[in-house]
């Protein structure tokens, strides 16, 4: 225990006596949320869009056609027609559930049902208007998640369904109606409508903490190995152990000190309106801070050049950021790019520390936010444990 407080000393003060390392684990965190909440908090809806969307109509065995109609128009708004802002996927009525769970766990964006007495209520409700008596309107049901990006945007553009289906009606029955309205359900739990200060704060604890693992554990691990300074601590009485929790707790209070500091920052300064104090969001960012530790041990004991090992963290690193959806939400991706990003471990760190701080529901299962990054600790420590034992021998 002796020997592992000694460790433990001598690495956390070296690095808090090093400038460099003080601007990138603090200081450049918090310019980087300041730069991207003054760049991006007024983002737009401009630009080319693509929405994936699920059609389901209960109401195509009926002996009218006017749910048919619908679906027409909804095509003529959808690949590969001209301007087309969807992508159209139409699922029979028995899979309902199936839908729910795509739209509720990120795979599509909005769901759209057209109800089973649309087409009675439709006939009913031109028949009222040419009578002149009152009717109730007809709707069409949607299921979306709004506090992810790519699904309220996709409501919100499913709203402008209505006039466009009021004016094909009127165009095709030569009859004005315009009481068809939009009936939206909302799927998972409310927890507000978040600011892009909201959206950015847990990732940028995510990647703030990640690259603590990479800066301060490869490049300093290299060093130690290419000077052949854990050579000479086997032949002290100072047990590897000793050494290893050392040096991984001096990293990890370096991390806590960070996420401390970047979330008051976040919540008092920035405003951002995330639960810094959630008991369930700190222990998860300790498994991320772990997990980070670990990857960081495997760069470093990968490469012994520092000069290679900061070309191999920057390879790591960027990629890693922005396929984790820390910056923009991620949608419609194409799906090589989507196996890169189910296989990251800051994806699964962002969707859990979102959630958590009560900005929005992940949209992968906890377990999965939790699975992976495990798996990548497992494989990390693995490698640097057998390159290790390999270098003794």
């Amino acid at each position: 225990m002796k020997a592992f407080w000694k460790f433990f000393k001598f690495h956390l003060l070296s690095d808090l006596r090093n400038r460099r390392s003080i601007f990138w684990v603090t200081i450049f965190p918090i310019l980087l949320l300041v730069l991207l909440v003054l760049a991006f908090s007024n983002l737009g809806m401009q630009g080319s869009m693509n929405f994936h969307v699920i059609l389901i109509n209960e109401s195509e065995n009926s002996n009218f056609d006017f749910s048919n109609r619908v679906v027409e128009v909804l095509k003529s708004m959808s690949f590969p027609s001209n301007d087309a802002v969807f992508t159209l996927t139409v699922m029979a009525p028995s899979q309902k559930s199936e839908a729910i769970e795509k739209i509720l766990y990120g795979q599509d964006d909005i769901l759209v049902v057209i109800p089973p007495d649309f087409d009675q209520s439709m006939a009913r409700m031109l028949l009222f208007s040419k009578m002149g008596l009152k009717f109730s309107p007809v709707s069409l049901e949607t299921y979306y998640v709004p506090n992810r990006a790519s699904s309220a945007l996709a409501q919100g553009m499913i709203s402008g369904l209505a006039s466009q289906i009021n004016a094909f009606f009127s165009k095709t029955l030569g009859q004005s109606v315009k009481n068809i309205k939009i009936n939206s359900k909302i799927l998972g739990e409310i927890m507000g409508s978040p600011s892009y200060t909201d959206f950015v704060t847990p990732g940028i604890l995510v990647i703030a903490s990640f690259t603590t693992g990479l800066i301060l554990v490869a490049p300093k691990l290299s060093f130690l190995r290419y000077g052949k300074v854990l050579k000479k601590y086997s032949t002290t009485p100072m047990n590897p152990p000793s050494f290893f929790f050392g040096f991984t707790f001096s990293r990890i209070i370096i991390m806590i000190i960070q996420y401390i500091g970047l979330a008051l920052f976040a919540v008092f300064v920035m405003e951002a309106r995330v639960d810094i104090f959630s008991i369930q969001a700190f222990f998860y960012y300790l498994f991320s801070c772990a997990v980070y530790t670990a990857m960081g041990f495997a760069i470093g004991m990968a490469v012994s050049s520092s000069v290679a090992v900061s070309a191999l963290s920057s390879v790591v690193n960027l990629p890693l950021e922005f396929l984790a959806g820390i910056y923009f939400p991620l949608f419609n991706l194409p799906l090589y790019v989507k196996v890169f990003v189910y296989a990251n471990p800051l994806w699964y760190a962002t969707n859990a520390m979102r959630e958590f701080l009560k900005v929005s529901q992940s949209p992968t299962p906890m377990w999965m936010n939790f699975f992976v990054p495990a798996i990548w600790f497992g494989v990390s420590m693995t490698f640097a444990l057998l390159k290790r034992s390999i270098e003794r021998t």
